[in-house]
């Protein structure tokens, strides 16, 4: 049977050391690059968490083939996430003494921090975002193009600056503008990747009176806008949305990048459709595939098993018209000592092409 464990890692030892926890959670969003992970631990395992720490939260399997020496051979792992602890919380009431651990990719940091830099020499996107990110302590083999065998398929970037601000935003302008995704990965590095990423033949499949336990659809127009405009280099991109009938406009300027006038169009038009999607979000047992699936594969390795943000996968949901490939947004991993759900955002995959 599946598990999950919460394993902290020990600076002293270099190593990583399994704790007892109580609830598990972990939130992945193409809107949100860092994940966020939270796990309740009891008492006894305060002293192994400490601010700025990092913990992982592992999926266990007998079929997963790496990790397995871990678990003293009867068990392989998988990675759901790697993060940083940025809070611990404790709360004493009567006779209970709950400690909530909270923590965040480690692109916290870069997010997070603000300062002045230029990269020069008509660089790659990859080699901007190493060069950015090597100075948080990521090394090249943190930050890689998805799929792994593809190497460096970005293209060259004529300059990058920033000024006394996090250069986040404008690394995730300048990868939308050559139609590529930044995402934190399991491990805690950093993914670039094509959006709506092929589930090959794994297994994944969302179904009604399968494996959905509760379907519900969302429409909001709280961020919706009528028209969308995108200005760069003396350019200007423009989409109107016809289904948002107020007169409100948004502009985004983007600065320092060449760019035609098609990926300025394509930038406002993709603007548009992400703010007006209408999302389903199903609750699923499990986090990912069966263990009859994962079975199937025949070893783990370079194989998804989770349900994972940028998966487009087939969907079949009659009681929300719901009959094609969608693609996943979000993913909200829930896990106690009685079960294991996982909450999963579907989205049409035009508004991340």
């Amino acid at each position: 049977m599946s598990e999950v464990a919460v394993a902290v890692w020990n600076s002293k030892t270099k190593k990583y050391v399994n704790v007892s926890w109580k609830r598990v959670m972990v939130r992945k969003s193409l809107d949100e690059i860092c994940h966020y992970a939270e796990v309740e631990i009891p008492a006894s395992e305060r002293d192994l968490f400490h601010k700025h720490g990092i913990f992982q939260v592992r999926y266990l399997s007998k079929y997963i083939s790496e990790g397995r020496d871990s678990y003293g051979g009867e068990y392989g792992f998988h990675p759901v996430t790697t993060v940083y602890i940025d809070q611990i919380d404790e709360e004493t009431e009567k006779s209970s003494h709950g400690i909530i651990i909270t923590g965040r990719s480690a692109a916290r940091d870069i997010i997070d921090s603000k300062w002045s830099g230029t990269v020069s020499g008509n660089q790659t996107l990859l080699t901007v975002l190493r060069q950015i990110a090597g100075e948080f302590g990521f090394e090249e083999k943190d930050v890689i193009c998805l799929p792994t065998n593809a190497g460096d398929f970005t293209k060259s970037v004529f300059s990058f600056s920033w000024e006394n601000e996090s250069p986040w935003a404008k690394l995730l302008t300048l990868a939308d503008a050559q139609g590529f995704i930044i995402t934190s990965n399991q491990l805690g590095g950093l993914y670039i990747e094509q959006p709506a990423r092929s589930s090959c033949n794994w297994g994944f499949a969302i179904e009604e009176g399968v494996n959905v336990i509760h379907p519900r659809r969302s429409e909001s127009g709280a961020e919706q806008f009528h028209e969308y405009i995108v200005n760069c280099c003396s350019k200007e991109g423009r989409a109107i949305d016809s289904t948002c009938p107020n007169k409100r406009k948004l502009t985004i300027n983007l600065s320092e990048f060449i760019i035609d006038q098609e990926k300025l169009d394509r930038r406002a038009k993709t603007e548009m459709l992400r703010r007006r999607e209408d999302r389903i979000t199903c609750t699923l047992s499990g986090w990912g595939l069966s263990e009859g699936q994962i079975k199937k594969l025949g070893g783990t390795y370079h194989k998804e098993i989770f349900w994972e943000v940028n998966l487009l996968i087939p969907v079949k949901i009659p009681s929300c018209n719901m009959n094609a490939n969608m693609l996943i947004s979000q993913v909200e991993y829930s896990a106690d000592s009685n079960s294991l759900s996982c909450d999963v955002t579907l989205v049409k995959p035009e508004a991340y092409r």
